[in-house]
């Protein structure tokens, strides 16, 4: 879980809870999922390596749990640095720069699979926010690609424990 800053501002009073501001951290991943997905195929279609990919049936060994894994599906992903400042923009145009402009190919992709921008948001404070430019939107509609979010968030009487 999140904790909150120390203090934002060394004079404000103890118990000050802070309301606004951006977001203070960001993931995003392409993902595309699929029964049939075969991470070379995507790859030589999308022209870049995958972050991740497995095929359906693959077998893994977690690294933190030592558990064996098995993929219920194939996947295919490619995962943006993070960003400190939550500039979803940026990550966008780091991952789709990486990768084909050409919208046919991204409609053979996007009707076959389910392929989505996920993206982490996560807030040291409450009540915060973020905007995505025209261009951005574009660039994913354009591309039948859906943009998802997780939020993660402290819980202020949770930062007293």
């Amino acid at each position: 879980m999140n904790q909150p800053p120390e203090k934002l501002v060394s004079s404000a009073p103890e118990g000050t809870v802070w309301f606004g501001g951006p977001v203070d951290r960001s993931t995003m991943s392409l993902r595309i999922f699929g029964e049939s997905v075969d991470p070379k195929e995507i790859t030589a279609l999308l022209g870049h390596e995958p972050t991740k990919g497995r095929t359906k049936g693959e077998k893994w060994i977690g690294p933190k749990s030592g558990r064996q894994y098995e993929a219920k599906k194939g996947s295919w992903s490619l995962s943006a640095p993070d960003s400190s400042e939550a500039d979803i923009d940026s990550q966008v145009e780091w991952i789709l720069s990486r990768l084909t402009k050409d919208l046919g190919v991204w409609k053979k992709i996007t009707g076959e699979y389910d392929v989505d921008l996920f993206s982490g948001l996560f807030l040291e404070a409450m009540n915060r926010g973020i905007s995505i430019s025209p261009t951005t939107m574009k660039e994913i509609s354009s591309r039948g690609i859906e943009l998802g979010f997780d939020i993660y968030s402290f819980e202020p009487e949770e930062a007293d424990q």
